[in-house]
């Protein structure tokens, strides 16, 4: 726990950070926020316009916003973290394209994007720094920016793009602002859907039971909205294509979880269960992460057109095969 002048740190989980003011406060929110977490103001009002600062639990959207009072708890999640602070580290990268605006890294499970709480180092940020020599450059150029535009979780695979100068960050970080990227996913959760495809939207907002997950069942939140089409259907499980309309921390593993279809070996959000078939146990034992991946990912740039697609990982592969093996006569 960390004590500020203004506020004392409560939590501090990925790129979220809930904090008590100690005093009243006539600052704007933008202000706020951005002289306690170190943060650049246009990044802080950037995060604030896409509804990731909350006051009481209530969404605040406007920059200018300055009715804080001793006490009040704050919540603000950054959606595209600041990038040249973390050590350099030769860390093993699978780059699956690279030019000189950009490049496109395929993450593997275990894997944390970047630097938090009780996790220095090890990071796919730390690996970037060290690869695009972010520090020597930010050293040369104390307002140089660049580097990673979005995130996935720890254990969640898949791809993600890294800007390599401030022009090429600043246009990815707007597209994602606007949502206009595109962003598919694929899952394998529990059980059979009702329906072939469909749209989730709920509110979005910090578990008040658990402060690692995420929830709906929040009486002020933002809006998450997640498309979903059945691709398989399997004995025990079933494949699903996800598109993301939003980008909430956590999302899809909320949404399936409301669904009452939680993915599989996602222990957060139900889906560590048992099933009655040994092998596939062992299988999901043997990954121990959720069954997740970030397949396709696709965008605009300066006119040119984009679009990057990464097969998915072995564990899941596995699980898919395997889910497939003992569902053959499912239909007879």
């Amino acid at each position: 726990m960390a004590i500020f002048d203004a506020g004392i740190v409560l939590s501090i989980c990925g790129c979220g950070v809930t904090f008590s003011l100690l005093n009243d406060e006539n600052m704007r929110a933008d202000a706020l926020v951005s002289s306690i977490l170190g943060l650049s103001r246009a990044s802080v009002q950037r995060n604030i316009r896409n509804e990731n600062l909350s006051v009481n639990g209530k969404i605040v959207t406007k920059c200018s916003f300055s009715k804080f009072a001793k006490g009040d708890t704050i919540e603000f999640e950054a959606e595209a973290p600041e990038q040249v602070s973390a050590e350099p580290e030769n860390i093993p990268l699978d780059i699956v394209f690279e030019n000189d605006d950009f490049l496109i890294v395929n993450k593997p499970a275990g894997l944390l994007v970047h630097p938090g709480n009780g996790h220095p180092k090890g990071t796919l940020l730390n690996g970037l720094v060290s690869y695009l020599n972010l520090q020597d450059k930010s050293k040369d150029d104390p307002n140089f920016r660049a580097g990673l535009v979005h995130r996935i979780d720890k254990d969640t695979t898949g791809l993600l793009v890294v800007a390599k100068n401030e022009k090429t960050l600043t246009e990815l970080q707007e597209k994602f602002s606007r949502h206009d990227i595109v962003r598919e996913y694929t899952c394998i959760v529990w059980g059979k859907l009702k329906e072939p495809k469909g749209t989730i939207e709920t509110f979005h907002g910090r578990d008040p039971n658990n402060r690692l997950r995420f929830s709906s069942d929040v009486k002020n939140g933002r809006k998450a909205v997640t498309h979903y089409e059945v691709t398989e259907e399997f004995k025990y499980a079933s494949l699903l294509k996800i598109t993301l309309e939003t980008g909430r921390t956590h999302q899809i593993r909320m949404h399936m979880n409301c669904l009452g279809h939680p993915i599989l070996n996602d222990e957060l959000y139900g889906g560590l269960r048992k099933s009655p078939d040994a092998l596939l146990n062992k299988l999901l034992a043997a990954s121990g992460r959720q069954m997740l991946h970030a397949g396709t990912l696709g965008f605009t740039l300066s006119g040119k057109d984009f679009l990057f697609k990464s097969p998915l990982p072995e564990d899941m592969e596995t699980v898919k095969k395997h889910l497939e093996n003992i569902s053959f006569n499912l239909g007879e």
